[in-house]
Formats: structure tokens, sequence, C-alpha cells
């Protein structure tokens, strides 16, 4: 812990330090309280106390006008890092998060605010699921995950550099399938902190401006790992070919709708484990159709969709499936996207490719 204080003493002296150069530039100290979601019966068992939290990130306010910056009221953008108790030394551990950052402005009162964020980043378990001496974890599966955090908070100006900030925050950390168990980490947590900004506060700005939104019509493919039941057992390949069209819904959303074809190599070992022998397509394909809704933020697009599978021969996992799609668009017609796939609360694989806009 001492060691972690020093490093903490230092970035910070660092920030203020180089405050000169670092126009527009804030950071946020936060600390919470809260507790893991039970979101399955079978993981009860290992939720013994409350967890803790520590929060720490940097953003910088966005100036640009005439672009998404000004649609969104001038968001910010940065990076931050997140710490854990997990309230379960022996079985859970800790878990960071390292992860990119936006927040974004919802309304002002007169001297305060409500703000949203969103964070994607990169996340570290420090007790996962080990057959021989940590088979109660059944929570995850690995000491690599992705993590998605994500909550709104409410601040108010203490002065011209600083305020103070409350709210709630969830955050996921999952591995996406690759590592068995995976039920994923759930946290819901309430935290209280201060805001520092190296220049004063500027106003809130109106959302005034509008961008030309038209139709477009976008194909991707991608793919990834997936691991079964029982631990340990081999890992397979799973890929997907979505096409979808896009309809913008004034100049901030869209509307989707479209077809996915998925490739899973895991089915046919599935089905031996009940003694079925599956050849041809229907040992590893399904194919379905989804709707869904997408929000641009510059160069991003973030999309859920639902979708029902038409074909389904082994009724292999519900009818119904959903996805999560963040894309990247490297220029007017290319992207990279990074997307999970799952059946309602279940994930069932990470997926990372390439895709084409038309």
């Amino acid at each position: 812990m001492k060691r972690f204080l020093l490093f903490l003493s230092l970035i910070l002296l660092s920030f203020f330090s180089f405050g000169q150069s670092l126009k527009n530039w804030s950071t946020t100290a936060k600390l919470g309280n809260g507790f893991i979601v039970a979101h399955r019966p079978s993981v009860v068992h290992v939720l013994q106390k409350h967890c803790r939290s520590f929060e720490l990130n940097f953003t910088k306010s966005t100036e640009k006008r005439g672009g998404w910056e000004e649609l969104y009221n001038f968001p910010e953008i940065g990076f931050g890092y997140q710490y854990f108790n997990l309230g379960n030394p022996q079985e859970l551990g800790s878990a960071h998060g390292f992860f990119s950052l936006i927040k974004m402005k919802l309304f002002k009162l007169k001297t305060s605010y409500f703000k949203t964020h969103l964070g994607l980043g990169v996340g570290y378990v420090s007790k996962p699921f080990n057959i021989n001496d940590n088979y109660k974890n059944l929570l995850v599966g690995s000491n690599i995950n992705a993590t998605i955090t994500t909550g709104i908070e409410y601040q108010i100006k203490l002065s011209k550099k600083s305020e103070f900030t409350s709210g709630i925050n969830l955050t996921h950390y999952s591995n996406g399938g690759s590592n068995v168990p995976n039920m994923g980490i759930n946290l819901a947590m309430l935290n209280i902190g201060l805001v520092y900004h190296l220049n004063d506060v500027n106003q809130i700005k109106k959302d005034t401006f509008h961008l030309d939104r038209s139709e477009a019509f976008e194909i991707l493919v991608a793919g990834g790992i997936k691991q079964i039941y029982p631990p340990n057992s081999p890992k397979y390949g799973v890929g997907i070919i979505t096409a979808d069209y896009l309809w913008p819904i004034k100049n901030k959303s869209v509307f989707t709708v479209g077809a996915d074809a998925f490739l899973d190599k895991s089915h046919k070992a599935f089905l031996l484990q009940d003694s079925i022998i599956t050849d041809g397509v229907d040992g590893f394909f399904r194919g379905g159709i989804h709707i869904g809704y997408g929000l641009r933020v510059g160069k991003c697009t973030g999309i859920i969709q639902t979708g029902y599978y038409l074909f389904n021969p082994n009724k292999i996992d519900a009818s119904i499936y959903n996805t999560l799609s963040f894309r990247y668009h490297v220029n007017e017609q290319w992207f990279v996207c990074f997307n999970l796939k799952s059946h309602f609360a279940r994930a069932d694989y990470f997926q990372y490719g390439i895709g084409y806009h038309l």
C-alpha cells in the first residue's frame, strides 16, 4: 500500500508541475463503497462483505467547434484507473482496471451539473477460478479480462478550479468466455470524490449544432476464441459475418437491422458430451436476424443489438441473442470493431474484426 501511495503521489506531482502545458485537463479522485451483484444463485456463497473502491482519472475538455464535440456539448476524454477490494480476499481477491474514458454533460443547474461516463479497457483479477485451490470462484476464470465502467455523477462547484462529485458507478469484468467459468463480476458502487481543473471551469455550452447523417450499409467479419465446460477443456475458434443497414435518427443515433452468420467450432464438442454426433453445417453454423440502436460519437459508434436465430437446428442456447458492438472508423470506408455476444446475462464470447462502410 505504501508503494502504491508513493506512486500516486509522483503521478499527481508530475501532473501539477506540468500544469501550464496541460490546458483544459482535470483530474478526479474517488472513493467508493458497494457490492458485487448476485446475478446467479451459484455465486452467492463467495460474496462475503461489501466492496471498496478507488478511482483516479485524467480527462481533457474538448473545444473543437463544428464537429461531434459541439454536438455533445464538448465532452471530456481521457483515461483512468480503478481498484476494487472484492470483499473476499481468499477466493476473489482484488480487481484493477485501466481504461479509456469519455464524460458527457447531461444538464446544468445553477452551480452544479450531472454527467454520465463510459470507460472501456483491460482489467486484472488477482484470484480467478482454479480447479485445485480456488474452485468456488465461478465468477471469472482468468486473470486478464475486459472491463467496462459506466455511471451517472453529480458535480457541484467548490471554487474556480475544484468540484465535489458523487454518483453511482457500474463496472463489469469478463473474459468473454475464453476461459470458463465466466459468469462475470458486476460491481455496483456509490462513490464520492474531488475534481481539480488546471484552468477555470468553462460554462457548459448549449447543444445547437447539427450534423447531416445519411443511410448506410456495413458489413463486418470478426473472430475470437471460446472455451466450454468443463474447465481446462480445449479452446475453439469462433467467427461471425454481419451485414447491417443503418438509418440515422436525428444527428446522434442510428437504427440498425441486419443478419448474422455464426461459425462456432465448440458446438460439435458440446453436443458430443450428450452423445449427439453431428455432421455437416449443423455442427458449427447458426444464422439469425437482428435489430439494434446505436450512438455515434466522432469516429466511434456503439451499438446494442437483439437477434433471433432463424437457423439453430440443435437448439444450443436460447433463441434470442444479444450483441454489444463498438466500431471505430479508421476512414470513411473501413472500421475495426470489438463485439461481445451474449445470451441474456451470460457472455458467449468476444469478437475482434474489421468492417467496410458503404
